[in-house]
């Protein structure tokens, strides 16, 4: 069975609010002090790009749908790493690459959980650099 490729949705799809954010929001690094803004969701919500805008907030996975909506119309492909502990704590990441070098961005309650510049050859050093802060012996 043959399927259909997905197609980003054309900024008419979006309110002029959503758009504003599209617009403005063109490089990871502009998303990651965007989503710093914002204050962290402890709600047990999964909230998509518009549910993220509407609330004002976001955990990591809702972080990442937001990242994925905007930065998928400025050409980078909405790629996702999830890293879990032994006690089944995620961490999700919006995982891009730029000048051969992998770089994330990211939201948690934890600041050294945050995105990172794209500075890494290769996605099991990204994912290294995530483990002191990750890792806190619980």
């Amino acid at each position: 069975m043959r399927r259909a490729p997905v197609r980003t949705p054309p900024l008419s799809a979006y309110t002029p609010a959503e758009r504003r954010l599209i617009e403005t929001l063109r490089t990871p690094r502009q998303v990651q002090r965007y989503l710093r803004t914002l204050p962290y969701n402890w709600e047990h919500t999964l909230r998509s790009f518009r549910g993220a805008v509407a609330a004002g907030n976001a955990h990591c996975l809702e972080a990442v749908l937001f990242t994925a909506a905007i930065l998928e119309h400025h050409g980078f492909p909405p790629t996702v790493l999830d890293i879990e502990s032994d006690d089944g704590l995620d961490h999700v990441l919006f995982l891009y690459r730029h000048n051969g070098k992998w770089g994330t961005v990211a939201r948690s309650r934890d600041f050294g959980l945050h995105g990172r510049p794209p500075v890494f050859g290769s996605i099991p050093a990204l994912v290294r650099s995530y483990m002191d802060a990750y890792v806190d012996g619980s």
